[in-house]
């Protein structure tokens, strides 16, 4: 009797309303005890469910409804997850079902509202379906999202999708913007925004033409240049011959259920000195740390890369403060003025008067730790008692030996890695800066030295040498 009442399915009916007791766009989780996922017939889903870490899947199975959900389940004991974006309470439940219908109501609340603290939300990195993007980013409250449809390496090709604009609005304080292309090769994904015309990639080998062809041309056009990730081997080229506008500081490495601890084919890190999550994490700041020794910061970007990587739209993203109404170039105007913040959990707030930067974090996870960052080395570690969600600190500058310094707060997670980071605040002392740079002359004659294998012509090899050169020489001056 027992086994044929398993086999009887049931309607679970969820409801999700926000503090107003209106429906609102949500994101929903429905697992049974065996974590099998179930959704609603009709309902936005992901197509990244499949992905897996380490042999076991990493992204639970989800869906995107307005407010109702419907579904056909077989009796037993179910796990309901909602979430409406990084500013409400996550809700989670376990229910049990028979074969009578169940009812869920939930209600998501806000833990903070950034836009009344004057700030936008954005992600730069959303590779999801034109016509699900309106519906994503309410559910998310992502209040600007790049979303790429153009893309060279897509299929082993151009993958170009119709759009019927430049932008779409999900409403005013949400916007899409949908004329961006990912120039990815096996030098690094260069981030191309905000263009006005379609680029006329051809039949091209994995380093030739070099990214710098397409960077190039996109600032022809005005456009915005993003980095995606600093492990790309060509990186330090980039850096050095056509600085990037903004570079992803949490990039889509950084997941929900688990982190992509590793470099894809990027240059690789030493797995003795930063082993595990936690070493890529300190490997991959690191990086971002040793251009800020040498003087060069670009806005701090972060992106989900959800669509191709198992994250939602906007759980990767930047804060930026908001200036009258909300545009394509009011948002990228803010970027520029390098006063935001990346995260992926915590809020961070940071203000440097004379030799104190105060600082506030606010998270609806307990945070682990707050540092202090100079010049790449953490001179001071705030730790709260356990369960702390909310504080704040002032912490003493220091004086002579550093140029910059920054605030990361980091949450006390265990299966992936969440924090916050702030952008650099310059300070007047000085940093010996000639080991970041022979740290990159190292990087580039590696990079140098594997070429002949990456051109198949004597010209190509002479054009990628020759501006390899020149990036060399960047930082060979800095020695």
């Amino acid at each position: 009797m027992a086994f044929l009442v398993s086999l009887l399915c049931a309607q679970l009916h969820i409801q999700v309303v926000d503090e107003a007791g209106k429906a609102i766009w949500t994101r929903l989780e429905v697992r049974n005890a065996e974590d099998k996922p179930y959704a609603a017939p009709g309902a936005i889903r992901d197509a990244t469910a499949a992905k897996r870490l380490g042999g076991k899947p990493y992204y639970r199975d989800s869906f995107v409804v307005h407010g109702d959900a419907r579904l056909e389940v077989p009796a037993g004991r179910y796990r309901i997850v909602a979430e409406h974006g990084l500013e409400y309470e996550r809700h989670e439940q376990s229910l049990e079902v028979d074969e009578r219908p169940a009812q869920v109501r939930v209600t998501l609340k806000p833990w903070i509202r950034m836009r009344k603290r004057g700030w936008w939300s954005g992600d730069l990195h959303v590779h999801r379906p034109v016509n699900d993007m309106r519906a994503l980013v309410l559910a998310e409250d992502v209040n600007f999202s790049a979303s790429f449809t153009m893309w060279n390496r897509r299929s082993g090709g151009p993958a170009e999708h119709p759009v019927p604009g430049p932008v779409l609005s999900a409403s005013p304080d949400h916007l899409i913007s949908l004329m961006n292309a990912e120039d990815e090769r096996e030098g690094g994904a260069w981030m191309l925004h905000a263009l006005s015309q379609r680029p006329g990639w051809k039949e091209e080998s994995g380093w030739y033409p070099p990214g710098l062809r397409y960077v190039r041309w996109a600032r022809s056009l005005r456009a915005w240049f993003d980095c995606e990730k600093p492990t790309w081997w060509e990186v330090p080229v980039m850096m050095a011959v056509a600085t990037p506008d903004s570079f992803g500081l949490l990039h889509n490495h950084f997941n929900q259920y688990g982190m992509l601890a590793n470099e894809a084919w990027g240059r690789k890190r030493d797995p003795a000195r930063f082993p595990g999550n936690a070493g890529f994490v300190d490997y991959s700041l690191g990086l971002h740390y040793r251009y800020w020794n040498l003087g060069l910061r670009p806005a701090l970007s972060a992106g989900s890369a959800s669509g191709v990587l198992p994250n939602p739209v906007g759980y990767n993203r930047v804060y930026v403060p908001a200036r009258g109404k909300l545009s394509v170039d009011s948002w990228y105007a803010a970027l520029r003025q390098r006063r935001g913040f990346v995260t992926n959990g915590p809020m961070l707030f940071a203000t440097k008067k004379g030799d104190r930067l105060s600082i506030e974090a606010v998270a609806r996870e307990p945070i682990a730790r707050v540092d202090l960052v100079a010049n790449g080395i953490v001179i001071d570690t705030l730790i709260p008692p356990a369960n702390t969600k909310q504080l704040k600190h002032v912490f003493a500058l220091p004086k002579a030996s550093h140029s910059w310094v920054a605030v990361r707060c980091f949450l006390a997670t265990t299966d992936t890695i969440r924090l916050a980071h702030s952008a650099p605040f310059e300070i007047p002392g000085t940093w010996d800066a000639r080991g970041d740079a022979a740290f990159f002359v190292d990087w580039i004659d590696e990079l140098v030295a594997a070429t002949p294998s990456h051109a198949r012509t004597d010209a190509e090899r002479k054009e990628l040498l020759d501006l390899y050169a020149e990036a060399r020489e960047f930082y060979a001056r800095r020695k």
